[in-house]
């Protein structure tokens, strides 16, 4: 992971997660040193943005919550034209501030590579409302939401957890009566209802996978990928690339994370790259993909 991913990830994790991670926690969880979550928090508040630490609990991490996510917007990405003014303003600054700022433009405006459309507008609109009705218990209504099940309908919820790094809320379905998982770029519209939570005795929060499932079952899983599997692998769950390591092979890389006990997501994404991905283990999971494989072909071969 390049320190411009990480940056990025990093404040994804602290708005997602507040007062849960100290700066040694975050070191850890990304593999670097602590002076190197050091040198991302500074360049946060270079930015902008208000760092508090929870002096009592192990002085773990949050940005206050009048600022939270519409500080995103000072992160939005530059554009070519953007990049070559600012490329020719800093001719004109001493080298050695030149190359500081130049870096710094770098780890936090170019980050369009990482696909994080999380942090583009109009999706932070989203992101400011739903985070403000989780900060006053309020229900909204998710307008026109685009389902699994090729529905477009309007949902009226409890958000209870925003993860933009994941592209997902967890809200209370109120018609459903049931705790649901819902994609951040699939909702149009948030609108705020003023309606306080009614049913926070209910709300279930579960873990997602690098997938984007909700699951509190996860296990264990190994793939072996050529480039294109990599590429293609990357490029639709961007999140997989913390779980990737090159192979022993060229050309060749291992992907080793947890996933939903149903192999959800990641069954779809061995199938439709099967030839350029080899299933280490577990064995259910290969046993899964040939099932699918089996109902594919006798569904073929009775047309």
């Amino acid at each position: 992971m390049t320190p411009r991913e990480r940056v990025i990830k990093v404040l994804l994790r602290i708005l997602s997660y507040p007062y849960r991670y100290t700066r040694r926690d975050l070191a850890q969880y990304f593999g670097v040193s602590k002076d190197a979550i050091n040198e991302d928090i500074a360049a946060f508040r270079n930015i902008g943005l208000s760092i508090e630490y929870d002096d009592e609990n192990q002085h773990r991490l949050a940005i206050l919550p009048d600022r939270e996510f519409k500080e995103l917007r000072h992160l939005q990405p530059l554009s070519d034209e953007d990049k070559s003014r600012i490329a020719r303003a800093l001719d004109f600054v001493p080298k050695r501030e030149a190359i500081y700022l130049r870096r710094k433009l770098e780890s936090l405006y170019d980050f369009q590579r990482l696909g994080l459309r999380a942090l583009r507008k109009p999706a932070l609109d989203r992101i400011d409302r739903l985070a403000a009705a989780l900060k006053n218990r309020e229900q909204v209504i998710l307008e026109n939401y685009r389902s699994r099940s090729n529905q477009i309908r309007d949902r009226l919820v409890e958000p209870f957890h925003v993860d933009p790094e994941k592209d997902t809320l967890q809200a209370y379905d109120v018609e459903q009566k049931d705790s649901r998982h819902y994609r951040l770029s699939r909702i149009e519209r948030v609108h705020l209802t003023g309606q306080p939570w009614q049913y926070k005795n209910d709300h279930r929060a579960k873990i997602t996978d690098v997938f984007r499932i909700a699951d509190n079952d996860q296990v264990p899983v190994h793939l072996h990928l050529d480039v294109f599997a990599y590429n293609s692998l990357t490029e639709e769950f961007p999140l997989t690339i913390t779980y990737i390591d090159p192979g022993t092979e060229s050309n060749t890389f291992e992907l080793q994370c947890s996933v939903n006990h149903e192999f959800k997501g990641i069954q779809n994404f061995i199938m439709s790259n099967a030839q350029h991905v080899d299933i280490i283990y577990p064995v259910e999971l290969r046993e899964r993909v040939k099932e699918e494989a089996k109902k594919i072909l006798g569904k073929l071969n009775a047309q």
